[in-house]
């Protein structure tokens, strides 16, 4: 994350910033002994600091100024301007022109004057550098140079794979390639009758990408199998596995890419779907997610409750682990003893006792549960709960001193109490564990490149139940361009919707009350639905009311 030129002196700013204590100093200073990291990532890592605050107080040492401009859409002409090898080494990456066409280059921590007067002779100008975080600078250089990769594939013929193994691998690895470049998050390979069809899955949709001769289908199917270590004479069962894609024919520099591997036959042979996972110990923080501030706050203070029960609640899709994963990075510390059970390990993370369950092992939710309370747990992440016994097991390590995080499938917050209840748990239970549930959605974002403003219309407004609204209401609305693929939207933002449990809102579960009396008393507590969020980020320009509707709209 941040780079300083020596830890100790860093570290003792910190101090004086009270941003840690010289306890957590000493600390974090036996830890780099084992962990050669500097003492900014260290302090955010343990969950000592937040990242912005070690951010900010590592601008006013270094006199270096936080940027603050657009980090995912950077001019490829800025890009070319420094050479890749030159600007990788440094840890730099250029983003912006400034005043008199000064050339700013984002970083993590202070670059030598020598290395800076190698750019300026090459820019033909002055430059200067701002400050990002770690995650955003490796986020930014992904993104930056792995564009200029060439992945076009080409064919023999039309009709055979009498190809060299060497060109079955470059396929894959392009395929992989060109996927990790788009920012997708999945890639199908499916075999039909006359062709094998390439998808990827981007802002949650699916495009095609590709289309090869079927003569390919079993050789590619073979590949994925080899690189994830499944049983390649294996064809009639279905495979799960994994590996970590480093290309070996192709020349290119990219970051080790974790994929998770399944295989499925299907009437034409074996589809292979990969998702494509976040590298080692990179949770996405939680304030670049998409929550309002208030959001946050709130549900902060639920992270750091010694004890209860936490539930983020949404659809398959909704982006409820990368909120778990974020959640986990605020929590942990040396001083925690942090567990999960996850069906799969989606990040591995530095500091956390992760466990795989799987269907095919004799481990369930609810026994793996049992087991970690045996291991002195202070905190506990359950990837789902899934059934009545995992819930029980839950509710109790819950109010005898575990702070419980977990997910559960229900469409918003106030009508989680009536799923717990459904699935059998006790009111008096509910009430006195559940501390608080925040439901979340994705919407796509309005692409930046070609987005134009137009008012609302009256239909919008009464969709979205709104009236009495100032002309001064503008939707932002993608037109469609090259970088969109002509769809009009570009990235994920989520809405939430956090719902806080007090004193009245535990009397209502007791009694049995329906979600519509939960919510009225939310609303008194400043408790604002999904559709509330999707609105303020509608006239934010973020994203449109159709997006809004689609994933709120009830029924």
């Amino acid at each position: 994350m941040l780079k300083s030129l020596k830890s100790d002196l860093f570290g003792e700013f910190l101090i004086s910033e009270n941003i840690i204590t010289r306890e957590n100093l000493a600390r974090l200073l036996s830890v780099q002994k084992a962990v050669p990291e500097k003492i900014g990532i260290l302090a955010a890592r343990e969950g000592l600091a937040t990242e912005e605050a070690v951010l900010n107080a590592f601008s006013k040492y270094s006199k270096i100024p936080v940027y603050e401009g657009d980090t995912d859409n950077i001019s490829p002409e800025l890009i070319k301007i420094i050479p890749e090898k030159m600007a990788r080494k440094a840890n730099v990456v250029p983003v912006e022109r400034g005043k008199n066409n000064e050339l700013l280059l984002a970083c993590t921590g202070s670059v030598p004057k020598g290395i800076m007067q190698n750019f300026s002779r090459i820019a033909k100008t002055k430059v200067s550098l701002v400050l990002v975080s770690d995650f955003t600078l490796k986020k930014m250089q992904q993104a930056a140079y792995a564009k200029n990769y060439d992945t076009s594939i080409s064919f023999k013929t039309e009709k055979t794979a009498e190809e060299a193994p060497e060109k079955i691998i470059e396929v894959v690895e392009k395929i992989i390639l060109r996927a990790v470049t788009e920012g997708a998050s999945d890639i199908h390979f499916e075999p039909g009758a006359d062709e094998f069809c390439v998808r990827f899955r981007k802002d949650g949709l699916l495009f095609r990408t590709q289309s090869l001769p079927s003569s390919y289908s079993n050789k590619i199917i073979s590949r994925i199998k080899v690189l994830s270590d499944l049983d390649i004479a294996e064809k009639r069962m279905p495979q799960d596995g994994s590996f970590v894609f480093m290309p070996e024919i192709l020349d290119i520099r990219i970051d080790a890419v974790n994929l998770r591997v399944s295989i499925l036959p299907v009437v034409y042979g074996e589809k292979a779907v990969l998702r494509i996972l976040p590298p080692h110990d990179e949770a996405v923080p939680l304030e670049n997610i998409g929550m309002k501030d208030d959001i946050l706050k709130n549900f902060k203070k639920l992270l750091s409750l010694p004890h209860g029960i936490v539930l983020v609640t949404g659809p398959t899709g909704s982006g409820k682990s990368t909120t778990l994963y974020g959640s986990l990075n605020v929590i942990r510390n040396e001083t925690l003893n942090i567990t999960t059970l996850e069906d799969p390990v989606e990040l591995t993370m530095r500091g956390i006792n992760q466990t795989h369950i799987s269907g095919s092992e004799k481990i369930s939710f609810a026994s793996g549960l049992r087991s970690i309370l045996r291991q002195d747990p202070d905190v506990i992440m359950v990837g789902e709960i899934r059934d009545s016994d995992t819930l029980q097991v839950s509710l109790r390590a819950s109010i005898t001193g575990h702070l419980v995080l977990s997910t559960l499938h229900t469409n918003d917050a106030p009508s989680t109490f009536g799923r717990l209840l459904d699935m059998g748990a006790e009111p008096f239970l509910t009430a006195a564990s559940v501390r608080g549930i925040l439901a979340q959605r994705l919407v796509r974002l309005s692409c930046p490149f070609c987005s134009v403003e137009e008012p609302v219309t009256k239909e919008e407004l009464s969709m979205l139940k709104l009236s009495n609204i100032n002309d001064d209401f503008r939707v932002k609305r993608g037109k469609g361009c090259l970088k969109c693929r002509n769809k009009g939207y570009l990235g994920r933002i989520g809405l939430f919707e956090l719902l806080m449990v007090d004193e009245k809102i535990k009397q209502l579960i007791l009694k049995g009350a329906d979600s519509s009396k939960i919510s009225e008393a939310g609303f008194e507590n400043g408790y604002k639905t999904l559709a509330m969020d999707g609105i303020d980020k509608v006239r934010k320009g973020l994203t449109t009311p159709e997006e809004v509707l689609r994933v709120t709209m009830e029924g």
